[in-house]
């Protein structure tokens, strides 16, 4: 991700509607799947950006976070993070299965050599351990949301699950996420995209598509993504934004 966009995601991440449906969701879906006792566990959250995602892994066992920009582990160290380490993901300073759950959240789509990175991942996590992964999907969504991330691509959905069982990992559990806004989603990109086409902005200063609304869009947005909740924690939704995968070191 742009290093200069770091302050903005650590001011709206605690509250934002995407962040904060999502670790409702994410949280659910771990309660549901892990054993009920997980004292003791070892935690990695790989890419863990400014440490938002730290404080609710912390409930499922002791959190170490790993980023590989400088900037990030500073955010976090302003969150009181300090199990934070600077990092690649393509070179993890972590001895072979190490960790009972890792975490990669809206990360790999960010590495140019993915499966090097889930490499990296499955040879730190202990046989029968997790895997937590959420990367966005849909080529066709491409758009300037993506550009600013410093995403290298929007997923196939076959393609990760086919990654992630080549790593050595059994599928536990997958569904697609925030299918309630997929249609507006959809319509805002390609209306970007086409704009962009026909008109050149003038210091026009890009911003990501789920920041800064309204409080009470803000409010009304949590309720319609943390609406699909139990969908996406029991059979799965077909469609949406992101593939969210749960899977198990064979």
């Amino acid at each position: 991700m742009r290093e200069d966009y770091y302050s903005d995601y650590y001011e709206f991440e605690s509250g934002n509607w995407w962040f904060v449906s999502r670790r409702k969701i994410l949280f659910a879906l771990l309660q549901k799947v892990l054993p009920t006792d997980t004292s003791g566990w070892k935690i990695l959250d790989a890419g863990c950006g400014t440490g938002v995602n730290l404080a609710w892994l912390a409930e499922f066992g002791a959190v170490t976070g790993v980023d590989n920009s400088p900037e990030a582990i500073r955010f976090c160290h302003l969150r009181n993070e300090r199990n934070v380490q600077e990092a690649s993901l393509l070179d993890l300073p972590y001895e072979d299965g190490l960790f009972d759950l890792v975490t990669a959240l809206d990360v790999l789509e960010h590495i140019e050599d993915d499966e090097k990175a889930l490499q990296e991942i499955a040879r730190v996590c202990k046989p029968g351990g997790c895997l937590l992964v959420t990367v966005p999907v849909y080529p066709s969504l491409w758009g300037e949301h993506d550009e600013i991330n410093e995403h290298k691509r929007r997923y196939l959905p076959k393609r990760l699950l086919i990654m992630i069982e080549a790593n050595g990992f059994e599928l536990v559990h997958h569904s697609f996420m925030n299918a309630v806004l997929l249609p507006a989603a959809f319509i805002w990109r390609w209306y970007r995209r086409i704009r962009r086409w026909f008109i050149k902005e003038k210091n026009h200063r890009a911003r990501p598509d789920n920041m800064h609304h309204h409080p009470r869009i803000n409010r009304l947005l949590i309720r319609l993504f943390t609406s699909e909740l139990p969908f996406v924690i029991g059979r799965g939704l077909p469609i949406g934004l992101s593939l969210v995968v749960l899977a198990r070191k064979k």
